[in-house]
């Protein structure tokens, strides 16, 4: 008689833990309970727990990541892929999570259950409805894809293998998901495997290889919290258009039964950390000013915390901007009108702030005088503690010359010039060709100015205004003409009439090389005349004529001056220079002739002795 050893493992199914207490939860990842032998011989082996967590007794989280599926001393089973599990229990609610993340299990020698991720999770609330959730992404069995519904009939699959002593040995793997609510906790498992081995051994076997849960999670419904409370938040402060991030620190905040309120105003995002100790929200728009926050829950609300709104330009208003431009080199005074300008600390351009900036009491009105800034149009932000608001475009003008009227005269200098333009505001002078006008008159709105020219060289010269950024630049803007020449005085103004006193003359409209200088009826030669450089001065000798006044004059290509009067002065020596006008007292001593002769002469220009 032929005697068959044939064995396999009982069915595990799902394994609840037995919570006794309200608030218990905990997680598994994967529990494999495999056996079976074949004539004696083990085919399949692998029993153990891979990843669990258990809320604790307190408040708090029990947890594993990433933890590898591994079996020690597996006999035909080959396993892949990580565990994370958590239990939580927290004031008013427990909860608990697993998930497999790239699972895959080989049974005798094929691929048997794959998948990218399979989770289960629970909560159980102390108020409201307990909930189970299953997730299995791309799950395949014996290469096949499988879809699973939670609480379903099973699914099975078969594939053939190789099995010593089994004729047409085959695997069979039948498949279920569950997910189960109850007035009093909640149980999810991703998928439960039960696996069987059929074949021949003569006669017909079906070994019940045992089973395999891959995610489990269980949780009792939690004992009511009581009221929460609120001990801090952080920050204290923030915009008025909220959109803040805050943390709360107290007791007894319930996830999913936790609301924040700002002067009754709900927050959002609202989430509370696993222990019930604090949460994080988003804060809504509020007033400026204190408010009130208020943290809530079923069984009641906080003590409030205070939380400060601080402006932040969202009420602003701006309606005009005036002026819109103005020079590169700054200093105009802007005006800005709108509304909701309580709170404003200044006001920048382009990044940089305007100075002198002041508010009106109505919160109405802004003066600030802009800075130096590159030309082009600019961003103006009226700048809170919280925020900014935009103004109208503010656009800074290099500085210009459009016009020179006139633009020529004598280079004796003395034209009054006007100068039309921009970002004349704040100028501190007008050269022409290097030469600093005079008598400068800019207007209010820095668009002209007067200036009388100095004297000059003929020809074009260039007309900068300077100022304390970029000068403005008219090139050859004024043309130096000459002129009739002039003059003004003589030094000396007498000589001898003998001539041969060199005389300096001085006026303007002088010309080098082309000067005539008359006198005495006479006309001195250009070749005899020096002139200055700047034709402001002249020099010549005097020639001989009769005593008394005689009128000199220049002469140039374009007229005549003026004349003045020369003293021709009969007899004595020439003389240079000014006259004596003091007594003067000339003593001579004469030794060796013994002859002595002292003169005294008073008021005299020439003296003269003989021995």
């Amino acid at each position: 008689m032929l005697t068959l050893a044939v064995t396999g493992a009982a069915t595990l199914g799902l394994v609840t833990p037995a919570l006794a207490a309200a608030g218990d939860a905990s997680a598994r990842g994967v529990v494999t309970d495999l056996d079976a032998e074949v004539l004696g011989v083990p085919v399949i082996s692998a029993n153990g727990t891979i990843g669990t967590a258990t809320a604790p007794v307190g408040f708090g989280t029990d947890s594993e990541t990433a933890v590898p599926i591994v079996v020690p001393g597996a006999v035909g089973v080959v396993f892949g892929g990580t565990v994370d599990v958590s239990a939580t229990r927290a004031p008013g609610i427990s909860l608990a999570t697993s998930t497999i993340q790239g699972l895959s299990i080989g049974l005798l020698g094929i691929s048997a259950i794959s998948a990218d991720e399979i989770s289960a999770d629970v909560t159980c609330p102390a108020l409201g409805t307990q909930t189970a959730d299953t997730v299995v992404n791309n799950l395949e069995v014996f290469g096949t894809p499988v879809v699973l519904v939670a609480n379903a009939p099973a699914t099975t699959r078969s594939a053939p293998v190789t099995v010593a002593g089994v004729v047409d040995a085959a695997l069979n793997i039948s498949l279920t998901s569950v997910e189960t609510v109850a007035a009093g906790g909640a149980t999810a498992s991703g998928v439960i495997a039960e696996v069987t081995l059929t074949g021949t051994v003569i006669v017909p076997i079906n070994i019940n290889v045992g089973s395999v849960i891959l995610t489990e999670a269980t949780c009792e419904r939690a004992l009511p919290a009581g009221a929460p409370t609120a001990a801090t938040i952080v920050p204290n402060s923030g915009p008025q258009s909220g959109g803040q991030q805050v943390t709360i620190t107290g007791t007894n905040f319930i996830p999913g039964d936790t609301v924040v309120n700002f002067d009754g105003v709900p927050a959002t995002n609202v989430v509370v950390a696993p222990a019930g100790t604090s949460l994080t929200a988003t804060t809504p728009a509020g007033e400026v000013g204190p408010a009130s926050v208020v943290v809530s829950t079923s069984s009641g609300d906080s003590d409030s915390l205070v939380y400060t709104y601080i402006a932040d330009g969202s009420d602003a208003v701006v309606t005009s901007l005036a002026p819109t431009f103005g020079p590169t080199a700054g200093g105009t005074t802007v005006t800005i009108i709108g509304s909701g300008f309580e709170g404003v600390t200044g006001v920048t351009f382009d990044g940089t702030p305007g100075t002198g900036f002041a508010v009106n009491d109505a919160a109405t009105e802004i003066t600030v005088v802009t800075p130096s800034n590159a030309a082009g149009p600019s961003v103006v932000n009226l700048v809170f503690p919280a925020g900014t608001a935009v103004a109208p475009v503010f656009t800074f003008v290099a500085p210009t010359i459009t016009d020179v009227v006139p633009d020529t005269g004598p280079t004796s200098g003395g034209t009054s010039v006007t100068i039309t333009g921009t970002g004349f505001t704040g100028a501190t002078g007008v050269t022409f060709g290097g030469n600093l006008g005079t008598n400068l008159v800019v207007n209010d709105a820095g668009t002209s100015l007067t200036v009388t020219t100095p004297v000059g060289p003929a020809g074009p010269v260039d007309v900068v205004v300077l100022l304390e950024g970029p000068d403005a630049t008219a090139p050859d803007g004024f043309t130096y003409v000459l002129a009739a020449p002039t003059i003004s005085d003589l030094d000396p103004n007498q000589g001898p009439t003998a001539g041969g006193t060199t005389v300096r003359i001085n006026g303007s409209g002088l010309v080098p090389g082309a000067t005539i200088v008359n006198i005495c009826g006479r006309s001195i030669p250009v070749t005899a005349v020096t002139v200055s450089p700047d034709g402001l001065s002249l020099t010549f000798v005097t020639p001989p004529c009769a005593g008394g006044n005689t009128t000199v004059s220049v002469t140039t290509d374009l007229g005549s001056s003026n004349g003045l009067t020369f003293r021709y002065v009969a007899g004595g020596l020439p003389v240079t220079g000014a006259s004596v006008g003091t007594l003067l007292t000339v003593a001579l001593l004469l030794i060796g002739a013994g002859a002595v002769a002292l003169m005294v002469i008073r008021r005299r220009t020439r003296l003269s002795f003989t021995v």
